[in-house]
């Protein structure tokens, strides 16, 4: 998260810089999907409408299933070749803020009978040409993906030529089943003077696409630029250099630092002074939530990867799905890695819908939003700790009732060792998240299970964010 690291380096790979605070998530780097045919027990958790509060726990059987061979026959016909250029990799207790007491989870058997079934897609590197030579794609070429529809994703990613000195950005479109990559646009970006050993990622404000009527926003090198959803055309939406000053660069280079609306007449971006909202057709500017920032000098007991400054404030924003609403992390950057302090949900009008703050015990990570057809709803990921153990946690808040409700997920939606968070949901009550396999999990009854395939099913596709970092794009059964 530092103001010099967030840059991706193709030497050191990735390093996920984000505001999220420093626990080990047991999250699971794997691919395959697993049905077990025999029953499987768990922990089903009751918690109190409108409250944080929770008021009763009772342990339940899952129900058993069993998976036919006609199914383990169909699902091996669906994994593809690997020498397409795109493939679908098969997959191989909150108290009442620490007073009622928490029911352990049942230990899962073994399980057996296992089949794998395409799910995670995965895509096959592309090779990008120009004028004969091969570009170098940037390292994480990528984790720039979007969903565009019920069957196509868009991969975004820079390249660069060395013998041109040229940057290009390159999108592709890739569809189900196969999700073989496709090239629809391309756009030189900028003539280095030196030649390059890595290609660098030149937006320093939004690293990934925003989906937006009609087309795409995105930027290339301190411009936002609209592209027609047909690929045909780029034009010009926006000079941000110009535009923010000296406010275009962040102190803590977070990732998803700034927001666009639907209609991309408003922009909401982090800043050293705090949260500002840009009209993005006559330039001006909003300061909606303030934060501190102060120069630091480190001293030489200081970590080696500290900042030359103290920040507290919003670090990572997004507007909600009505476009008016907008919801942020507070964060730190101190000497050594910024952590999360807070999430904060405000109305169009100001108005707070929902806050949570760090504590001792208390320990926030991510937020997500679920649209659906008669509710939208704002989650927060947090965790808590007795003095024994962590228990992981999500408050559910319907923005069109204020109705707030608090669960118990499984560890398994924190990925990697930040907290950052990676799932999705199928409906207000199921979360979908990698745990060896693909899996979903009902928050009304703590219940785990595989998703059931069948020959006739409909397929969807949807991303998985992870802090902004990261997209695993996930292909499942509607």
């Amino acid at each position: 998260m530092k103001k010099r690291t967030i840059i991706i380096s193709g030497i050191a790979g990735i390093f996920i810089l984000g505001l999220c605070t420093k626990f080990a998530a047991n999250s699971k780097d794997t691919a395959v999907i697993e049905i077990a045919a025999n029953s499987r027990d768990t922990a089903v958790i009751e918690i109190a409408a409108n409250s944080r509060d929770a008021t009763a726990i009772e342990i339940a059987a899952v129900e058993e299933r069993v998976v036919s061979d006609e199914l383990n026959k169909w699902a091996g016909q669906e994994t593809t070749e690997p020498e397409s250029s795109g493939e679908v990799r098969p997959e191989s207790e909150k108290p009442e803020r620490m007073e009622p007491q928490m029911a352990q989870a049942v230990k899962e058997p073994e399980r057996q009978n296992k089949i794998t079934i395409p799910m995670i897609v995965d895509f096959v590197k592309p090779i990008v040409k120009l004028n004969g030579e091969e570009g170098i794609l940037e390292f994480a070429w990528d984790n720039a993906c979007i969903r565009v529809d019920a069957d196509t994703l868009l991969l975004v990613c820079d390249c660069y030529f060395s013998e041109e000195k040229l940057q290009q950005k390159i999108f592709f479109l890739a569809e189900a089943p196969d999700f073989t990559l496709r090239e629809v646009f391309r756009q030189d970006s900028k003539i280095w003077e030196e030649e390059l050993k890595w290609p660098e990622c030149l937006e320093w404000r939004m690293g990934h696409p925003h989906s937006v009527d009609g087309g795409y926003i995105y930027e290339l090198d301190g411009i936002l630029y609209f592209l027609s959803k047909d690929f045909k055309e780029a034009s010009p939406l926006c000079d941000l250099r110009q535009l923010m000053g000296d406010f275009y660069f962040f102190s803590p280079a977070t990732s998803d630092s700034c927001d666009v609306t639907a209609d991309a007449s408003r922009m909401l971006v982090c800043t050293d002074e705090g949260l500002y909202e840009y009209n993005l057709e006559n330039g001006e500017r909003t300061l909606l939530e303030p934060a501190f920032f102060a120069p630091y000098k480190m001293s030489g007991d200081d970590c080696s990867c500290g900042g030359d400054f103290i920040f507290s404030g919003p670090a990572r924003v997004e507007y909600g799905p009505d476009g008016k609403s907008y919801a942020f992390l507070i964060g730190t950057e101190e000497a050594s890695w910024g952590d999360i302090s807070g999430a904060v949900l405000r109305s169009g009008e100001g108005e707070t819908l929902y806050q949570l703050y760090q504590t001792e015990t208390e320990f926030v990570h991510d937020f997500k939003w679920v649209e659906l057809e008669d509710a939208t709803y704002f989650v927060v990921f947090y965790s808590q700790y007795d003095g024994e153990r962590n228990y992981y946690l999500m408050d559910r808040v319907n923005v069109n009732t204020g109705e707030m409700m608090t669960f118990e997920v499984p560890v398994e939606v924190y990925w990697g060792t930040d907290g950052c968070v990676a799932v999705g949901f199928l409906d207000a009550d199921n979360l979908i998240y990698f745990n060896d396999s693909v899996e979903v999990y009902r928050l009304s009854s703590g219940e785990r299970r595989n998703l059931e395939v069948t020959e006739e099913m409909d397929w969807e596709i949807m991303v998985l964010d992870v802090g902004g970092y990261e997209a695993h794009p996930v292909r499942y059964p509607k």
